[in-house]
């Protein structure tokens, strides 16, 4: 497995290109979000964001891309088992996030998109 950690200050861009419908996207858990479309979403973190404004880049977004060959292991459960443990193991705890799989490349892959301002500020 390898993740690749990005810091981003736009909820709206990191949604909108997590949910592109061409990447074939299914989300496979989430917390503390309004999931009924992007908007919602957005407005979801951009709302507990204003809790601590002061954090320049609120936005995280991981992508953890695992072997070809692990594929057929690799149903969208164990992918959220994998991409929570690894959320718990980095210190991403008590905040809203959602874990979508994309479809768009040769080896399977999850985006794990959260908000680094806490569920207290």
């Amino acid at each position: 497995m390898m993740a690749k950690i990005v810091k981003g200050s736009d909820f709206k861009g990191v949604v909108d290109y997590i949910l592109d419908k061409g990447k074939g996207t299914q989300v496979v858990t989430y917390d503390g979000l309004f999931m009924e479309n992007k908007e919602t979403i957005a407005m979801s973190f951009n709302i507990q964001f204003q809790i601590n404004g002061k954090v320049a880049k609120p936005v995280g977004h991981i992508v953890l891309s695992f072997s070809k060959e692990d594929e057929p292991r690799l149903i969208n459960r164990v992918m959220a088992g994998i991409a929570l443990e690894y959320m718990e193991r980095m210190g991403i705890r008590d905040t809203q996030f959602f874990i979508a799989r994309h479809f768009d490349k040769e080896h399977p892959h999850v985006h794990i998109a959260f908000n680094r301002i806490d569920n207290n500020g």
